[in-house]
């Protein structure tokens, strides 16, 4: 007997992991249950996609059950390639931040071990050089702005780990605090709506 099951596997070109379970009754109908997950998925979302089911005779599941799944596993495939890339991009974007802060930090340090002469009985005075308000402001707005953008592009974890610190900017504290509780709520906002697209 020829079946062309594994050819339309193969054309669907998507990599990845397929369970299935077939289930029949003794009405000759059958349950098809189909799992596809993307390969080397380093976000936890890949393990809440439900599995698509179909109900239905030998006949119409021959006739209609790779037309059904097409869409959504190609659909499922695109999105955790983005993922997978908004993760790389990420964790770049990390890595590059921690040496700018890394390098800013050593750039005050020097700084701050400036020595500006001596008193009279010896004793060296250092004396540290704070980062004028104007930088300060600069830096804030720029930052901002940055994250107005991966906003606007729906890279709300991103944006978040770019958000000034407290700390720094203790007369923004409101406005930060505000900004912060914004985007989480959009991250969280936008998973649960990542959430239902797979279970339509």
């Amino acid at each position: 007997m020829t079946t062309n099951f594994f050819k339309n596997i193969t054309d669907l070109n998507v990599s990845g992991n397929w369970k299935f379970t077939i289930n029949g009754d003794n009405k000759g109908l059958l349950t098809v249950s189909a799992l596809f997950t993307p390969v080397e998925v380093r976000d936890n979302a890949v393990t809440i996609i439900p599995p698509m089911t179909f109900r239905g005779t030998a006949d119409e599941l021959d006739e209609a059950f790779f037309d059904k799944i097409q869409a959504p596993v190609q659909d499922a495939s695109g999105l955790f390639d983005n993922m997978d890339t908004y993760f790389k991009g990420l964790e770049e974007a990390k890595r590059l931040s921690k040496m700018e802060q890394d390098k800013k930090a050593q750039e005050n340090k020097a700084k701050a071990l400036t020595k500006v002469g001596a008193t009279n009985d010896g004793i060296e005075i250092s004396s540290e050089q704070k980062v004028s308000k104007e930088d300060k402001r600069k830096a804030y707005e720029d930052a901002m702005k940055k994250i107005g953008d991966l906003n606007d592009a729906c890279k709300y974890g991103e944006a978040l780990t770019l958000l000034p610190s407290v700390t720094d900017y203790p007369e923004k504290q409101t406005e930060l605090e505000r900004k912060k509780a914004d985007l989480e709520r959009r991250q969280q906002q936008y998973a649960q709506a990542l959430q239902l697209f797979h279970q339509d």
